[in-house]
């Protein structure tokens, strides 16, 4: 049974191992998987390519794109294998990359069939068999496409339905698709092929019926119905929009941002033939296809999500601000010419009048739609800088966590390149926050006397730096790198001042806070005089510092032979109750408790705090040490219990002072040859004597120091002159009190 314990624990650390070394093999899999499927479908587009380029001086025939539409429209969905490249091999578990893979390899069995079937009924006619099969392939592949088309904006952008009451929509899609593709798969002509009967041609009653149905216009009501899902689909993005918050409401902005114009590019591909050659179609679905690639891959890997907002805010601003001007144009040029009688002809002088109220009024009227395309895009609060603005009045109540989400709202409200904040630790600019988060953060910068601006200047070159401070304590910093065609303007460094202000507010209350946690947690292991010094400032933690000081050493005399009289746990009280008295004596007396030892006290007198007459103060504090164990020594013989006496030991030199231990382990304390010195005299102490060195009986100026002379201590090679002070006559009224030192 004591061996099931170790094996049963090897098998518990073993299973998050083993799941993570599985997990990230198939995650390499995955990753290898898309990139083959992405490599494959390129080389399928391209080959297209190639046959586009071998027939550019061959007539296409009628009704066949010319080898530059072609060449567009391949270009136009090369995104589409690497966008399902990108996400599956990044988010292998979102099934919406393994569908933008599909979709690439559909497009790619498009164009590899398009092209084999126009090199082998086109450009070299008979040259290369199974041409009418290739174009029919490529007929069914395009119905391929369509079908997985509203698949797209149905399962953004986790791979998902918004909740089980689409599925009916998402069966209906499908079956549509079905559909489709039966269509491009028996129809009278060929998609693409216009020229080339349809090898599945169906014979017979089933033939006449596929004819009727194309000649009463089902096909047309198919193409409706396709229409219908596509449109559903759409508004299932309406729905999880209205549903989502954060980041998901910020990956459905990016797709509706171009959804609409590719929704409505689809309508008039599909009902709108005005345009023979097909070349404006090929143009615009290859510009709307890219933007729509890089909009789900920003949604999907969630890469600078937050720049919709801006992006969104610009578009409406220019589009209302070109509107304006347009109207105004005309309202001059046409409506008073009209009246004046022009009669449509050019008037030069009410052209002159329109280009001179334009240029008037552009700057206003720019103004004015840039608000309301903010009042559009972030609702009540009208501007980015009332946004900023408002968490800037939040930032004194909220805690450092805050200052990612400050950083990327000076970028989302400004259009600023970069922001990034930065907290003073010491001496030193400490970068914490940046955004947009892109590479590491910056290297830490040392103020060496410099302001905050030419500290900066180089790691945030471009940049312009405003400082975070409290009252005149300088707390940190916040960079800011305007973009080029967006400089900041004076009200937007004006509310990025102000926000740092009240941002200096915050930081100085959570400073505060967590100064006075922290001190209250060390005040359980460091004295209460280094525990207010960590409160006023952290840094005093790991200072170590030279000073003068007066060490006091006491142990008990024949503390062995007590412990060898009395019961273990008698020994502990006699013991606790001398300790605590001393402790007593030495903090009464503006001392420092070191340590203990045992049975030995060690109190220190002029650190941390510097104080002029340690030596006087640590020879009054031995002597009441003595007093008060005579005293105890009185209640210990009315008590029945065993009395004994103390040596002391007191010396002042140069010692180091400060925090040392390793991790888990911090102690406050004294070393130097000062503090050996004083333990070596309270070991030739003996019994209810305090013996003294020369130096802190010079230093603390007493009359009642009888001279011992010269001892060789333990340890030491020179004599110490030494000195006997007597303590029994020693009056009370003398010795200072706990707040007789220098501050």
């Amino acid at each position: 049974m004591p061996c099931a314990q170790p094996r049963r624990e090897e098998s518990v650390g073993d299973a998050p191992d083993s799941t993570y070394r599985g997990g990230a093999v198939r995650a390499r899999s995955a990753a290898r998987l898309a990139w083959w499927l992405c490599a494959v479908a390129l080389a399928m587009m391209l080959a297209r390519l190639v046959v586009v380029v071998l027939a550019r001086t061959t007539a296409p025939p009628p009704g066949f794109p010319s080898p530059g539409v072609q060449a567009i429209e391949v270009l136009g969905f090369l995104g589409a294998p690497i966008l399902g490249a990108v996400i599956a091999s990044h988010r292998p578990e979102n099934p919406y990359g393994w569908l933008w893979c599909a979709i690439g390899l559909s497009l790619g069995v498009t164009f590899l069939a398009v092209g084999y079937g126009a090199y082998a009924l086109v450009v070299e006619p008979g040259a290369l068999p199974g041409g009418v099969a290739a174009a029919w392939v490529s007929g069914v592949a395009t119905a391929i496409d369509y079908g997985l088309l509203p698949f797209v904006f149905l399962l953004f952008p986790n791979g998902r339905l918004p909740s089980d009451r689409w599925r009916w929509v998402a069966w209906t899609a499908g079956l549509v698709g079905v559909v489709l593709v039966v269509l491009f798969a028996v129809g009278p002509e060929i998609y693409d092929f216009p020229f080339v009967d349809n090898p599945v041609r169906l014979a017979g009653a089933t033939g006449e019926l596929v004819e009727w149905l194309f000649r009463s216009g089902v096909a047309r009501v198919v193409w409706l119905a396709y229409i219908a899902t596509l449109a559903l689909s759409a508004v299932s993005m309406a729905v999880r929009f209205r549903r989502a918050s954060g980041q998901e409401r910020q990956q459905l902005k990016w797709l509706a941002f171009v959804s609409v114009a590719l929704f409505g590019f689809f309508v008039v591909d599909v009902f709108v033939s005005a345009w023979q050659g097909r070349l404006l179609d090929a143009v615009v679905g290859a510009v709307l296809f890219s933007a729509m690639y890089t909009a789900i891959g920003i949604a999907v890997l969630k890469y600078r999500l937050y720049d919709i907002d801006h992006l969104i805010s610009r578009a409406l601003s220019y589009t209302l601000l070109t509107a304006v001007l347009t109207a105004v144009y005309l309202a001059v040029v046409v409506g008073i010419g009209t009246l004046v009688g022009s009669r449509g002809k050019p008037s030069l002088p009410l052209s002159l009048a329109a280009t001179v109220i334009i240029a008037v009024a552009i700057q206003p009227a720019h103004d004015r739609s840039r608000r309301l395309a903010n009042r559009l895009v972030y609702g009540k609060r009208a501007t980015p800088y009332e946004v900023l603005s408002e968490f800037s009045r939040t930032m004194a109540r909220a805690s450092t966590d805050s200052l990612l989400r400050m950083a990327r709202l000076v970028v989302e409200a400004t259009g600023a390149v970069k922001a990034t904040v930065w907290l003073r630790l010491g001496d030193v600019l400490q970068p914490q926050a940046s955004w947009p988060q892109i590479g590491p953060l910056p290297e830490p910068v040392t103020l060496d006397g410099r302001g905050v601006e030419q500290a900066l200047a180089v790691p945030e070159a471009g940049g312009r730096a405003f400082p975070v401070a409290y009252e005149d304590e300088l707390l940190g910093a916040l960079t800011v790198t305007a973009s080029p065609a967006e400089p900041l303007t004076r009200g937007g460094e004006r509310l990025i001042a102000d926000l740092a202000t009240r941002t200096g507010l915050g930081l100085r209350f959570e400073r505060l806070k967590e100064r006075a946690l922290f001190a209250k947690a060390l005040a359980s292991f460091l004295p209460p005089e280094v525990a207010e010094l960590v409160e006023a400032s952290p840094a005093a933690l790991s200072l170590r510092e030279e000073r003068e000081a007066t060490i006091v050493f006491s142990d008990i005399r024949g503390f062995s032979g007590l412990a060898e009289r009395l019961p273990p746990r008698e020994v502990a009280e006699v013991v606790g109750r001398h300790l605590t008295a001393m402790v007593e004596v030495v903090t009464s007396r503006g001392g420092v408790l070191d340590k203990f030892a045992g049975d030995a006290v060690m109190a220190v007198f002029g650190a941390p705090r510097p104080a002029d007459d340690h030596a006087r103060r640590a020879l009054g504090c031995a002597a009441a040490m003595q007093r008060r164990q005579a005293a105890l020594n009185d209640e210990a013989v009315n008590a029945g219990l065993p009395a004994f006496q103390i040596g002391i030991g007191v010396n002042t030199g140069t010692v180091i002072a400060g925090t040392l231990g390793g991790p888990g382990r911090l102690d406050y304390t004294v070393l130097g040859d000062a503090v050996n010195v004083a333990q070596r005299l309270q070991s030739e102490a003996v019994g209810g004597e305090i013996l003294a060195s020369a130096v802190t009986v010079r230093q603390s100026g007493t009359d009642r120091a009888e001279p011992v002379g010269l001892k060789h201590l333990k340890g030491r090679q020179e004599l110490v002159d030494v000195y006997r002070i007597r303590w029994a006559d020693t009056p009370t009224a003398d010795q200072p009190g706990p707040t007789a030192y220098a501050e």
